[in-house]
């Protein structure tokens, strides 16, 4: 057993996708979850620069004295994930390979799709994690801008929103798929309009991935067996209220605090004493 809490990261409040999942499979699970609102976003960022934004918010993260760090930011974990793991005596994952994995079981022989941020299809990192897989799979990728405004804006259920979906998805191969990898933690909330022009199974890599870090934990008997419900502290490098009451109210995240770290806190934390609750 070890109640210590699963530290979790995204570039903005899009990784509280992640966070729903393992709060509904790992319910006696505490979190400390960071945002870096202050720099989001980190699909337009160099892959240097995203290494070192990823790299400063794992090592403050195990600073607090959590168990195993997740990083909920595709573009992070396909550029910085090798970094991070590197960088942290911790157990280190990410949403790539669970939502590769995840889409392989649902694919049949037509090609899987991706959609996601410049940077992760830049990156290849879901058509590397799939051919790691089987090779023999064809990988359709498409970069789609536009939806993580569209989310932050509360724009989901507008009348123009199909549209900017039939924007991507019609001039592409995209329709040829039959199955669709969400690869940006914003876009599950955007799910049920992707998969209605889509017309077909979109992984749901949250819960991919909360599967995935549950397993993790059960292997090194790192789980917290209270029969507590679990805490989420969400820390935020700015103001992120408004983004952060959209994801809340749609997913129905258990949030305890909500408060603001500096970045200067990211650079240099602060040296913590162990927390007695690993043992």
């Amino acid at each position: 057993m070890n109640s210590l809490p699963i530290g979790v990261f995204d570039s903005g409040i899009g990784g509280l996708t992640v966070v729903n999942a393992i709060q509904e499979r790992l319910p006696n699970e505490d979190i400390v979850y960071v945002g870096d609102t202050a720099r989001v976003p980190y699909g337009s960022r160099s892959p240097g620069t995203v290494i070192d934004y990823a790299t400063q918010i794992a090592t403050y993260l195990e600073h607090l004295g959590v168990k195993e760090i997740l990083i909920a930011c595709n573009t992070a974990s396909a550029v910085a994930l090798e970094a991070v793991a590197a960088r942290t005596s911790l157990p280190v994952s990410g949403v790539i390979t669970p939502g590769a994995e995840a889409a392989l079981r649902l694919s049949g022989s037509a090609p899987i799709g991706v959609i996601a941020t410049r940077a992760t299809i830049t990156s290849d990192a879901y058509r590397t994690a799939i051919h790691d897989i089987d090779p023999a799979a064809e990988v359709v990728s498409v970069s789609t801008p536009l939806l993580v405004p569209l989310i932050e804006e509360d724009c989901m259920d507008e009348p123009f929103t199909p549209d900017i979906l039939q924007h991507y998805f019609e001039p592409t191969r995209l329709h040829a798929c039959d199955t669709l990898i969400l690869g940006c933690t914003h876009y599950p909330l955007l799910a049920d309009q992707i998969a209605m022009v889509f017309g077909k199974p979109v992984v749901d890599t949250p819960t991919a991935t909360a599967l995935t870090l549950a397993e993790s934990l059960a292997q090194r008997g790192a789980r917290n067996e209270s029969e507590k419900t679990g805490s989420l502290s969400v820390l935020l490098t700015d103001d992120a209220d408004r983004s952060l009451g959209i994801v809340s109210r749609r997913l129905g995240v258990r949030v305890t605090e909500t408060r603001r770290i500096a970045l200067s806190e990211l650079a240099a934390p602060e040296t913590r004493t162990p927390d007695p609750r690993s043992a």
